[in-house]
This record gives C-alpha cells, sequence and structure tokens, in this order.
C-alpha cells in the first residue's frame, strides 16, 4: 500500500479494494480519537484508476493502450478546474466591457499564465489548445460586443481588435504604427510541457550532489524562470555562503550591485542566494554605502 500526501489532502493506494476500504475505516477512526476531526464524505471516495480520481486540481487515471492490452497513467487537469478557470475569464470579459484592450490584457495574461503553468508539467496539450479555443469566443463576443450600436462590420472588428504577428493570424494584441505588437494576448498553447522526470533510485536531497539537484530543480515549472537560469549557472550553490540549496530552502533573487547604486536588472548582475543570506548581504551593502557617503561628506566639509 502507498500513500501520496500535501498537506490535509492525501490518496491511498493499494491493488485489493479490502484493503483501502479497511485503510479508509482506520483513518476515519484515527482522526476522530485522536484528532477530533472527520473526513470530507463529498471529497472522499473509492474509486478504481481505469474510472480515475482527482487530486490537488489534477485528474488521475489510467488509460488503456495498445488495444487495451496494456495501461498507462496520466494526469491532466481536472474538469471542474478547466470549468472554473474558464468561467473566471468570462467574468473579466464580462465586467470589462468598455475598458480599453491593453487593459484588458493586462488583466487576462497573468490568469493565463498562472494557470497554464500550474498544469505544464501534466498531459495538458489538448486542454491547453481547447482553453484558446473557448477564450477567442469570449473575446470575440467582447468585440462585437462594443459595437453594437455603431454597426460595425466583423472585418473592421476583426482588423481593430485581432492583429497578424509573424506567422499567427488572428492574435488578440495592440500595435503602433508600423505594426510591431506593444501588447498582445498569451496563448495557454504556447506554455511549454516539461514532464516530470523521476528522482534517481541512487539519489536524495542530503547526497551533497548539487550539480544533480540544481539541474533537477532548473527543470521545476513551478520555479521562475530566473530562479532555473540562477541555480543552474551556480551549480545549486548560494553564491553568499557557498553551501548548497536544499529543496526546502527559501531561495532569493539579488542584485550583485545593488539598484540604488546603479546596478543593473541583467543576469549577470543578478545571484541566487538563501533568504538569510539575502538579509545579510543586503545589510553589508547599506553599510558600506553609509560608509561611502560618510567619506564623502567629511571630504566635501574639509574643502
Amino acid at each position: 500500500m502507498s500513500s501520496i500526501r500535501y498537506a490535509d489532502d492525501f490518496v491511498v493506494i493499494h491493488k485489493e479494494r479490502a484493503v483501502v476500504e479497511e485503510a479508509k475505516q482506520r483513518i476515519e477512526e484515527w482522526l476522530d480519537n485522536g484528532i477530533g476531526v472527520k473526513l470530507n464524505q463529498t471529497k472522499t471516495k473509492i474509486t478504481h484508476t481505469t474510472k480515475g480520481f482527482d487530486f490537488l486540481g489534477f485528474n488521475v487515471r489510467q488509460y488503456r493502450v495498445n488495444n487495451g492490452s496494456q495501461l498507462k497513467f496520466l494526469t491532466k487537469p481536472s474538469k471542474d478546474k478547466v470549468k472554473s478557470h474558464m468561467e473566471s475569464i468570462r467574468q473579466v470579459t464580462k465586467t470589462m466591457r468598455a475598458v480599453s484592450t491593453e487593459t484588458l490584457i493586462d488583466k487576462l495574461n497573468p490568469i493565463i499564465t498562472g494557470w497554464s503553468n500550474y498544469y505544464s508539467s501534466a498531459a495538458s496539450k489538448k486542454t491547453l489548445n481547447w482553453c484558446d479555443n473557448q477564450m477567442f469566443i469570449k473575446l470575440w463576443k467582447w468585440a462585437t460586443r462594443r459595437h453594437n450600436d455603431d454597426h460595425k462590420c466583423k472585418r473592421w472588428i476583426k482588423n481593430k481588435y485581432f492583429k497578424r504577428i509573424g506567422t499567427r493570424n488572428w492574435v488578440f494584441a495592440t500595435v503602433d504604427d508600423k505594426g510591431k505588437p506593444i501588447k498582445r494576448l498569451k496563448s495557454h498553447s504556447k506554455t511549454k510541457i516539461v514532464r516530470h522526470v523521476k528522482v534517481k533510485g541512487t539519489k536524495h536531497v542530503y547526497d551533497g550532489d548539487t550539480i544533480y539537484w540544481a539541474k533537477r530543480n532548473a527543470r521545476n515549472p513551478l520555479l521562475l524562470k530566473r530562479v532555473t537560469k540562477l541555480l543552474f549557472k551556480q551549480k545549486g550553490v548560494c553564491t553568499y555562503c557557498g553551501s548548497p540549496f536544499k529543496n526546502d530552502d527559501i531561495m532569493e533573487i539579488d542584485h550583485v550591485k545593488p539598484k540604488s547604486e546603479g546596478g543593473k536588472d541583467i543576469y549577470h548582475n543578478l545571484q541566487l542566494l538563501h533568504g538569510h543570506c539575502h538579509d545579510s548581504k543586503t545589510l553589508d551593502d547599506n553599510r558600506r554605502f553609509e560608509k561611502e557617503l560618510l567619506t564623502k561628506s567629511d571630504w566635501f566639509f574639509v574643502k
């Protein structure tokens, strides 16, 4: 029997139904007598993996392949989460009828990016394409609804709100006088799918192999792109204390030359530090800067 737990959500898996039923009963007794809480019966069920189950927004299910002779596990975005995501986009386009195209794009882009990145490690390519199709329908309704009174034709609406950028047509965007894009709506389907790679059987987070873990963490779709690049560049080591990052460490991006002193926001001027190392480095920078200011003020006073 195996179990998967995340916070207060968990899954118990076993090849025999009787064992799962007994586990459910024991868990209910332990929670009731030991902690004083009860299982949420509406979220708790016993099912076969070929029928699938939802967990943390994903649908986990075994599919029959090769004419039913084999089974393959796939994780996909759950139908409820897809439905709620599209509803959130519908609400935005419905409530922001009078705003500019740029404002609508600024509102929608974080929603699209965050949701797509969360599912970028699952088998979600078809779902992301479907979301784009549904989003286009909502955007077209948004655009046509704005011009019901002035009776603009569909071609005029298309040319105003949907542009051709590169090889892509019907891109919801704004362009300048030369046709260069100013702002464009992001697509779900452009999210790169990075499937989960199992940890090697001989590896663990305390084995000291910082290069292996740096490369592995660099594939983590939940990390910021800057963090993954710096993590790989530094080979998993904090440049302030020289200690390797661990999975549960707080990692923060720091400017080698502070922006207050003219440091630029470019990769050559960025480094990844532990959270406490970042605090110490910032304190050192402030002390050095204050000392330099004091030296300059003394010099001007003597002059």
